[in-house]
């Protein structure tokens, strides 16, 4: 199982990959709140292993992370979203 963890903001988005056994697939790299940025993100989504889940967790910064999120749904991923207050 993958765990990825995106911290949005208005121009780019920082993202964090690591699996259950706590092991740093991908270490801490930043992609662009844009359509660009958006296609290298799905091409490291699809370098992982497809037999394992992909649990995909974001901060809601409100209207920041819509694009990201509609991206993500049209490409067949799911995420929760969580507050950032609990995240700190």
């Amino acid at each position: 199982m993958y765990f990825i963890g995106i911290d949005i903001s208005k121009y780019k988005h920082d993202c964090f990959i690591m699996n259950e056994n706590n092991q740093v697939i991908r270490g801490s790299f930043s992609f662009d709140n844009s359509q660009e940025g958006f296609k290298t993100f799905l091409d490291v989504l699809k370098s992982l292993d497809r037999s394992q889940e992909i649990k995909i967790g974001l901060g809601a910064t409100g209207h920041y992370g819509n694009n990201l999120k509609i991206f993500l749904n049209d490409n067949g991923y799911s995420f929760m979203e969580f507050n950032p207050l609990l995240i700190k």
